[in-house]
């Protein structure tokens, strides 16, 4: 049965969740995170967050949410047993594109009412990175849209249709703690002296945490 009043969403369906809730669940697995939206999956999610959260648990999977931010993801737990399997992967982001998410996140902090922000405003920040000696503005300027593509694909931000401007998800708290934060800020802040600027190292984030 799916729940009370509701009937199976398929032939063979045994669960015991009402589909808003199976919906939800599906979701929070396969997508980077679930945003508070008026026809999304959130109120279904707050709803049944207890359940959500034990079946997740079964999975080796920790269930996020902000109710202040409005979002939600998962988290792989780190389950010490051998038979416990990885479900989400961590994703490696570039160093200009750890050093982009830095700046995104203080823009966010600054307006979360209206986080977007202008393309060439991010890749302003990412020039004040290239060494005096790197004449390739061209070739910097390349490197500073991959390293846009990078969080894009990363689900940190969203292009606005139509327009050069982006959205920063509040997930991007998430990702960037506090901590993760200040460590950041140590690295970066001689980054300029580096030979070749912000792109020849990595920084890691785990699926989930805006890219599950």
């Amino acid at each position: 049965m799916t729940g009370p009043g509701a009937g199976p969403r398929f032939d063979g369906d045994t669960s015991e969740l009402p589909p808003e809730a199976c919906w939800a669940l599906q979701e929070l697995i396969a997508a980077p995170h679930v945003l508070e939206q008026p026809r999304g999956h959130w109120p279904a999610l707050l709803r049944h967050e207890e359940k959500l959260r034990s079946r997740l648990s079964e999975l080796g999977l920790l269930l996020e949410v902000d109710r202040e931010r409005g979002y939600a993801f998962t988290r792989q737990a780190g389950d010490p047993s051998p038979h416990s399997r990885t479900l989400l992967r961590a994703r490696t982001l570039g160093l200009a594109a750890s050093a982009l998410a830095l700046w995104l996140y203080n823009q966010y902090l600054i307006a979360p009412d209206d986080p977007v922000v202008e393309e060439t405003d991010m890749i302003d920040h990412l020039l004040g990175y290239k060494p005096p000696a790197d004449t390739d503005e061209a070739g910097f300027t390349k490197r500073a849209r991959a390293a846009i593509r990078s969080l894009e694909e990363a689900h940190l931000i969203r292009v606005v249709p139509g327009t050069s401007r982006y959205l920063v998800y509040p997930v991007i708290t998430a990702v960037l703690s506090a901590e993760r934060v200040e460590v950041l800020t140590s690295r970066y802040r001689d980054l300029a002296a580096v030979p070749g600027g912000p792109d020849g190292d990595e920084d890691r984030q785990e699926e989930g945490e805006g890219d599950a």
